[in-house]
């Protein structure tokens, strides 16, 4: 059960805790009080989405602890295998979101991924917002009640999927040799195709590369020119002018005359003489190169459509050479397999008929399952539903099969039919339900797969909304029966159901220091009453009060003959 929810910096909150009780509790509050941002709170530790904007105008962060006793040793075992975590009968859960969006989820003071958070909260929770009213109206829905309540339906759907990943897994070793016999000779035609076009297009390791180098010279060659007739020109005679090299010959005349005298004269001579010889030698290199540069328009339309060309396959097989010559590969072992792989083709479609065949029997198996199962559910859901003051109500369960051969949920569609008046036949339940009809229809599901289940908390967001008068009664002893085997948690505006409480929680806004708070409270007795008062709408005087009394003495009396 959850034991304590402490709340820190959610929107209007600033530091709240609240404690439950094992049965039923009910939270309450004038309209706008912030009784959703409770189940806001809770929706974001059990692993919801976090959202930024909850946190309290001027802090940093927002945080929500939860404390979960009286494991069972299923829920405990699941804890341990998901994370390896010790666990005993008590966890200890925390999340907390900065404004920039950093999240920590922590269980028993270990660091935890959320959806883990969410996947073992979803065992031990089960929280019914005002959204989810509208959830049983969905044909998938409706099935995965069917589902929960058969128990055994779980173990055939892991095997079912398992086999579909199979399946799949087979359908994708066919498809690499080629499918059926026209697909087959489409893929032998086009990797045929594709090998000759890139054995043909006989591209080289670098040549794009080299040939974008090669262009980008072209591409400037008039500066090129200019800027070696400038080096050669600096190092040869021409005109009257001195060169590098005639400086050079003067140099090495005057230190010869003085070599002899000092070692370190003579290495300066011989440096000398081996830089004009580099000289030279460049000098020759570079009227080579004025030799040999010469713009060659035909070089340069080759070039440039060579490159055009590399581009274009590099684009088609993977984007450079190094990925065309591994799809170059790998296209021709898939078409050896393509045009030896006949005997391969026939044991996989042997296998994927074998797999479908399985399919079809475990689809079988379920359905049978489902339609006994929705036999019994449907019973208990019109049993219940006369108590919840339906004498008249009727629920039948309609199989069809979907159009697909198989699907992950199996061939089974079903349709939720109802009829709440005498004389009328059950028509689909999204089309007849009213609104306080479906919080009595959703209620129903709730008790009956309570009995089946192993979640121990059930959360409701205001499922009483659309009841009154002795609906409302009904409604509210309803969920004191739910409590016997489950801890319910309870958003409401009917006095009814908040007399019929073990454990009341009052929301309410405050104005302090010129900023409005939210908070929440344990009623006792007095403050109780008053409350009660308040959701009849009674004055809160003599009166008021022993109207509160009343119905509180009534709830506690039907309690009593539980």
């Amino acid at each position: 059960m959850l034991q304590t929810l402490k709340i820190e910096n959610v929107a209007l909150i600033e530091q709240t805790t609240l404690q439950f009780d094992e049965k039923l509790n009910v939270i309450s509050g004038e309209t706008g009080a912030g009784k959703s941002i409770m189940l806001d709170a809770l929706s974001f530790v059990f692993g919801g989405r976090a959202d930024k904007t909850l946190i309290r105008s001027g802090a940093n962060s927002m945080k929500v602890e939860a404390i979960f006793t009286n494991l069972s040793n299923k829920q405990k075992l699941f804890i341990i295998n998901e994370l390896n975590i010790s666990c005993d009968d008590e966890m200890f859960l925390s999340r907390e979101i900065d404004v920039n969006g950093r999240n920590i989820c922590k269980i028993n003071g270990e660091l935890v991924p959320v959806a883990s958070v969410k996947k073992i909260c979803q065992m031990l929770t089960d929280v019914h917002g005002q959204s989810e009213h509208l959830s049983i109206l969905d044909n998938a829905y409706q099935l995965k009640i069917i589902d929960l309540y058969s128990k055994i339906a779980d173990e055939k759907l892991i095997n079912l999927n398992a086999k579909i990943d199979e399946l799949k897994n087979i359908e994708n070793q066919i498809k690499d040799l080629g499918g059926s016999e026209t697909e087959k000779q489409n893929l032998i035609d086009l990797y045929s195709y594709q090998i000759n076009e890139i054995n043909n297009a006989k591209i080289m390791e670098n040549e794009y590369e080299e040939l974008s180098l090669e262009k980008k010279e072209m591409q400037q060659f008039e500066k090129v020119n200019e800027n070696l007739k400038t080096t050669y020109e600096a190092n040869c005679k021409n005109g009257f002018t001195d060169t590098a090299s005639d400086k050079i010959s003067v140099a090495i005349k005057s230190m010869r005359n003085i070599s002899e005298l000092n070692p370190q004269y003579n290495e300066i001579l011989n440096r000398l003489e081996s830089l004009r010889i580099e000289l030279e030698d460049i000098n020759d290199t570079v009227a080579d190169f004025l030799h040999n540069n010469i713009f060659d328009q035909e070089r340069f339309e080759y070039v440039d459509t060579r490159l055009d060309f590399i581009k274009s396959l590099f684009r088609k097989y993977g984007g450079d050479y190094e990925n065309l010559t591994k799809y170059f590969e790998e296209i021709k072992v898939k078409l050896d397999n393509l045009i030896n792989g006949q005997a391969k083709y026939e044991e996989l479609n042997n296998q994927k008929e074998k797999v479908l065949n399985e399919i079809d029997k475990i689809q079988e198996d379920l359905s049978k399952i489902r339609k006994n199962s929705a036999v019994k559910l449907k019973e208990k859901m019109q049993e219940e539903l006369h108590f919840l003051g339906m004498p008249n109500a009727v629920i039948d369960i309609e199989f069809s099969r979907i159009v697909e051969r198989y699907s992950a949920t199996g061939f089974d569609k079903v349709e939720f039919m109802f009829s709440s008046n005498l004389g009328f036949e059950p028509r689909a339940l999204n089309k007849v339900v009213s609104g306080g009809e479906m919080s009595r229809v959703m209620l129903a599901y709730k008790i009956v797969v309570s009995n089946v289940d192993d979640i121990h908390t059930i959360v409701f967001d205001e499922i009483d909304s659309g009841l009154s008068g002795n609906i409302a009664m009904v409604v509210a002893q309803y969920m004191a029966r739910l409590s016997l085997n489950k801890q319910i948690i309870a958003v409401s505006h009917l006095p009814q159901i908040c007399a019929m409480a073990d454990f009341n929680i009052q929301v309410e806004k405050y104005d302090e220091d010129n900023r409005t708070h939210t908070r929440a409270k344990t009623l006792n007795n007095d403050e109780l009453l008053k409350e009660i008062a308040r959701l009849m709408g009674a004055d809160n005087n003599n009166l008021g009060l022993n109207i509160s009394r009343e119905l509180k003495d009534k709830c506690n009396l039907y309690k009593s003959t539980l």
